[in-house]
């Protein structure tokens, strides 16, 4: 097993993310090839002990900025950390592609350089969010901005399966985004849609979810289109960081307050670590012929294990092959 990871993607690259290969490596027996210039990526090596951990350096002479235009970037550099670690996986030389860059160069790359598997007809970004109940997996966080019913039927026979052999959800409970949960609610996308996910055995479909009902857990793999998924992820991810620095400005903002935070430590580190969903990997784009995963651009060492652990699983339990066979078997019947 070998996870080409793009050592020049994300906000603290190479730091955080040679330290977080390093970790993985050690604490999950994996071999990483860190892709992307070797004199960058050596000198950080340097600084741990490295003895019996498989850390090659694949040598890529350009690297992709975060505010460059995707596709043109992709094109323009054939020699990026990106496109060269998605080449591996091309070729057999890596089973997943991993990198912390901009999201939109990792998508181009990868259905350019590593292809959509038959059958599949929109690769889409699932991701996990935490709830109430532990975490649920939503899907598409941004692939694809428009949509129709039978790409909403693929998404949610393709998540449901990344969410039981890589989660260990059993039977994993499907329901779509809406605005109201009563039948017949929603968009024509959304009623047409869930006519079709009705008739899919494939998945344990039970209807239209309600956005303020996805904490609750009342799902594990919601489906929605690209446009959607990311303005929900987005509003919520800025509604979260909005409460936590409200928090630490009532917090600290007397002796009082900070008594008490300090007496409520140990139940805020507990808040705060339910509320980090780095615990759980990176996005993953579904329906490729190998896998790609988009780490946060901000991404630690710590989160950065983790995304390299995912990957593990998602290697181990031939994720690619499971889907490529769900996805064939639905075209045979939507042809028959």
């Amino acid at each position: 097993m070998n996870i080409a990871l793009d050592a020049m993607g994300g906000d603290y690259a190479p730091v955080e993310i040679v330290a977080g290969a390093v970790k993985a490596a050690r604490k999950f027996d994996l071999k990483i090839s860190l892709v992307g210039l070797p004199d960058v990526i050596e000198a950080e090596l340097e600084k741990y002990d490295t003895a019996g951990l498989e850390l090659p350096v694949v040598a890529a002479s350009q690297v992709i900025q975060m505010d460059e235009k995707p596709a043109q970037a992709v094109r323009a550099k054939p020699d990026s950390s990106m496109v060269v670690a998605a080449r591996m996986v091309k070729k057999g030389d890596a089973q997943a592609f991993v990198s912390a860059g901009s999201t939109g160069a990792i998508m181009t790359a990868s259905i350019l350089h590593i292809g959509r598997m038959s059958g599949v007809l929109r690769p889409p970004l699932i991701g996990v969010f935490p709830t109430l109940s532990g975490f649920c997996h939503i899907l598409d966080l941004g692939a694809n901005a428009d949509v129709k019913p039978e790409n909403l039927q693929q998404f949610a026979v393709m998540g449901s399966i990344y969410s039981e052999f890589v989660f260990g959800v059993k039977n994993p409970i499907v329901k779509i985004l809406s605005n109201g949960e009563e039948a017949g609610k929603g968009s024509q996308l959304v009623i047409d849609a869930t006519a079709i996910l009705m008739q899919t055995p494939e998945i344990n479909f039970q209807g239209n979810i309600e956005s303020k009902q996805v904490v609750n857990g009342q799902a594990n793999v919601i489906v929605t289109d690209g446009f959607t998924g990311n303005i929900f992820l987005k509003t919520a991810e800025s509604t979260a960081g909005m409460i936590s620095k409200i928090l630490r400005e009532e917090l600290t903002s007397g002796p009082i307050n900070k008594l008490g935070a300090w007496l409520a430590g140990s139940g805020l580190r507990n808040v705060r670590a339910r509320l980090d969903d780095s615990q759980y990997g990176g996005a993953v784009l579904l329906g490729l012929k190998g896998l790609a995963i988009v780490a946060h651009g901000s991404a630690t060492a710590d989160a950065m294990a983790h995304v390299l652990r995912s990957a593990k699983q998602a290697i181990e339990q031939d994720v690619p092959a499971k889907i490529a066979l769900s996805t064939q078997a639905l075209s045979k019947k939507g042809q028959g």
